[in-house]
């Protein structure tokens, strides 16, 4: 089970994050909140920002948010941490919130639908990763086709557990965008949050 609490400290350290995030990832979080606990849930979540004195004007209509901006990092991490907070989310549902949140994204459905094989999903991930964030060196490790596996790694990135867990989903999301699997899994086999130096996610798929 996943936990998280969302003390005083905690959002500080989360408002202090260095970088700049992409108005389309908190308008996917917003729209994947609404998704996942419908709009009732939604306005729930609106409720709780105010409460712990963390409510921005761009949360009220994510419609109104503009997707190529750049807003500070804490835009998009805080109403995640928030979510898991209020609706007690475990890492099942952050990997849920993470496919949703690929699904949802304008930049993956314009960048991805070139894309027809599975190793330039990988290859362009750091790419596509700039699109979203300043910060954060995203690598291609790895890619084995006959054995079924790609390898991703990501540095220079520590913002909180939780977008561990949620980025996994996005992940294993993207690559079933481009092509279809019997199965597609995946893992984080390394993690700064553990003691690794940075992050690695091992995805694995059956034709």
């Amino acid at each position: 089970m996943f936990h998280t609490h969302l003390i005083p400290e905690e959002i500080e350290k989360i408002k202090n994050l260095e970088g700049q995030a992409r108005g389309q990832t908190i308008k996917s979080a917003l729209q994947t909140i609404e998704i996942m606990e419908g709009k009732e849930g939604l306005e729930k979540f609106k409720i709780r920002l105010k409460e712990i004195g963390c409510w921005l004007d761009i949360y009220e209509d994510y419609n109104k948010i503009k997707i190529f901006a750049w807003y500070p990092m804490w835009y998009d991490i805080l109403p995640i941490v928030a979510a898991v907070d209020l609706f007690a989310w475990d890492e099942e549902k952050l990997k849920q919130f993470g496919a949703y949140n690929q699904r949802v994204s304008f930049f993956e459905k314009v960048l991805l639908k070139y894309f027809i094989s599975l190793d330039l999903v990988f290859k362009f991930t750091p790419e596509r990763w700039r699109k979203n964030y300043s910060v954060g060196d995203f690598s291609f490790a790895a890619f084995n086709e006959k054995e079924g596996y790609g390898i991703l790694q990501l540095k220079n990135f520590t913002v909180h557990p939780a977008f561990c867990h949620l980025l996994l989903g996005y992940l294993i999301s993207a690559n079933k965008f481009v092509v279809s699997f019997k199965e597609m899994t995946g893992e984080e086999t390394k993690c700064v949050f553990r003691g690794d130096p940075y992050h690695e996610y091992l995805i694995k798929w059956t034709k």
